[in-house]
């Protein structure tokens, strides 16, 4: 996916998220206003990428008072958003603060595709796992998480911890690269 999609998803994620309290309010967005703090990019390519957004299902667009564009994410579009945001998990790289995310989860088999999901998505997020349906990573990725197992309506399965210290720790320090 090119930047400038993935800089304009985040941005409407971001304001779902931040604003209305969860992106399955339904809410739609005044594109402008999402628009707006992308300065890296000319209005041709917003615009196409828009296009091209809207093409791929990724959003929904809708006319607004005062011919106004107004957007929000599909489901489709959320999933593509939260692979956006595993996938730069793996890649993070700051200072620790000295304590693990556990993310512990027992889906029953009627669920087994968003086991399978799940388990691929914090691969995918360079998660450690400690045992099956037990994982650790060092950085704060709650946000991920969440937005994740309320999309594939696995509340009731899912449980995350933070931890101060687990046993044999040093094994796990040297997979992430902390010192």
């Amino acid at each position: 996916m090119n930047q400038v999609v993935e800089e304009i998803l985040w941005h409407i994620y971001y304001h779902t998220d931040q604003h209305i309290g969860g992106y399955d309010d339904a809410r739609f967005f005044i594109l402008n206003d999402i628009l707006k703090d992308l300065h890296n990019f000319s209005a041709k390519q917003l615009r196409t990428a828009v296009c091209d957004l809207s093409k791929q299902k990724l959003i929904e667009k809708k006319k607004g008072y005062e011919d106004s564009v107004l957007v929000s994410l599909t489901e489709k579009g959320m999933l593509r958003v939260i692979n956006f945001r595993f996938r730069r998990l793996n890649d993070k790289k700051e200072k620790w603060d000295g304590k693990w995310r556990m993310v512990a989860f027992d889906i029953p088999n009627e669920c087994s595709k968003g086991r399978k999901a799940l388990n691929y998505r914090l691969k995918m997020g360079g998660f450690y796992e400690l045992q099956e349906s037990i994982f650790l990573h060092p950085y704060d990725c709650k946000k991920e998480i969440d937005a994740f197992v309320k999309l594939f309506k696995l509340e009731k399965y899912v449980r995350f911890g933070l931890l101060d210290f687990i046993d044999n720790q040093d094994k796990v320090k040297f997979k992430f690269g902390i010192k």
